[in-house]
């Protein structure tokens, strides 16, 4: 499966994630009063992303929802901190913003019903031109509905019926996984001029390579993702996080801001995987939480198989954040009080962690 750096290695995702230890602060300060929400409500988000996002390489989109060609904000080849400021402005926005090489637009309204369409009719094709048995038989087993595309794009927690950010994201994700055939159905769809045909297809190409700045830095990657406003688990903090369209059909990671409970304990050791006093993103109330990269494999239409890579998120090696900077300046934005600090709780999970060497170490060695 896909390494967690072509995942991470990229301004977009450092900046989202930036931005949910901001929306973190937020939720420990509601937990601490009580005011939680639940994890099937929206609202578990904060200042910077109280609307959710979804951001998708723009040249997979061809119009929008009132068949109008796209325009975008052409800033020419930028730097990483620059990029990162725009994406923060762009979480102000509701619908969907398109990342380009060059630019980016946002609140654009999309058509679901035109990427449903083409998500359903190409993996129904699909499952009817690899079927070995050639008797259809009474029952029409060949139909493939939106839901069973969304499900095998969805951690198993995340139930129906799905919502429009969940959808649309997730049958965009198909001009990714097969491109080929999402630019046959557009160009049969559409009614595509020959040259309409070839500046569509050169925009797909370009939409498949990562954005890359003046000084070589990753901007943003060939995926698509999706900033979700509700926690779906209990041990989440922030809104879920998804990234589709990084390999074949049903493989997606998700990422998440979650407290170091027994059950993420024995889910790590099952998965090899340390959880070290540098990986904490925040402690409080007696909390740690971790970043949890989930990577699931591919799958087939309506399934989603339990397997899947889990990496535990170092905010400073794998992302380059200052957490503690971060803190201070949420606690003071949501008025989060302070606590009493015992010193226990950023060194009761270095049991196990590995030293520079990479032996493991314990705790209560002296």
């Amino acid at each position: 499966m896909i390494p967690r750096k072509a995942i991470l290695g990229n301004e977009l995702m450092r900046e989202i994630i930036a931005i949910r230890v901001d929306t973190l602060w937020k939720m420990l300060g509601y937990r601490k009063a009580g005011f939680l929400p639940d994890p099937s409500e929206e609202g578990a988000t904060g200042r910077y992303d109280n609307k959710g996002a979804i951001f998708i390489p723009g040249g997979l989109i061809y119009q929008d929802v009132d068949e109008k060609s796209i325009r975008y904000e052409r800033y020419g080849n930028i730097e990483a901190d620059a990029f990162r400021k725009k994406i923060r402005e762009a979480m102000r926005f509701d619908n969907a913003t398109l990342l380009y090489g060059d630019g980016m637009v946002s609140g654009i309204n999309l058509d679901s019903g035109f990427f449903s369409k083409a998500a359903r009719k190409i993996y129904t094709y699909k499952k009817a031109a690899f079927r070995r048995i050639k008797t259809i038989g009474k029952g029409i087993p060949l139909e493939i509905s939106s839901d069973d595309i969304i499900r095998s794009h969805c951690p198993t927690y995340m139930k129906p019926p799905y919502g429009t950010r969940t959808r649309i994201s997730t049958c965009i994700a198909v001009a990714l996984i097969d491109s080929p055939m999402y630019f046959a159905y557009c160009k049969t769809e559409l009614n595509f001029t020959g040259s309409q045909s070839r500046k569509f297809s050169a925009t797909l190409d370009r939409a498949r390579e990562p954005a890359v700045s003046k000084s070589g830095a990753v901007l943003f990657p060939p995926y698509i993702v999706v900033c979700h406003d509700t926690r779906y688990k209990e041990a989440a903090y922030t809104g879920l996080t998804r990234i589709l369209g990084i390999g074949r059909f049903g493989e997606f990671a998700s990422f998440t801001l979650e407290e170091v409970s027994k059950t993420l304990l024995a889910e790590a050791q099952r998965k090899k995987q340390h959880i070290c006093p540098d990986d904490i993103f925040a402690s409080y109330n007696g909390l740690d939480i971790v970043g949890v990269l989930r990577v699931y494999a591919p799958t087939n239409p309506g399934r989603r198989l339990l397997k899947y890579d889990l990496h535990i998120v170092s905010p400073a090696k794998d992302l380059g954040l200052d957490v503690d900077r971060l803190a201070r300046k949420s606690r003071i934005r949501y008025h989060v009080p302070r606590e009493r600090k015992t010193g226990a709780s950023r060194s009761r999970n270095g049991s196990g962690c590995p030293d520079e060497t990479g032996k493991e170490t314990r705790s209560d060695r002296q």
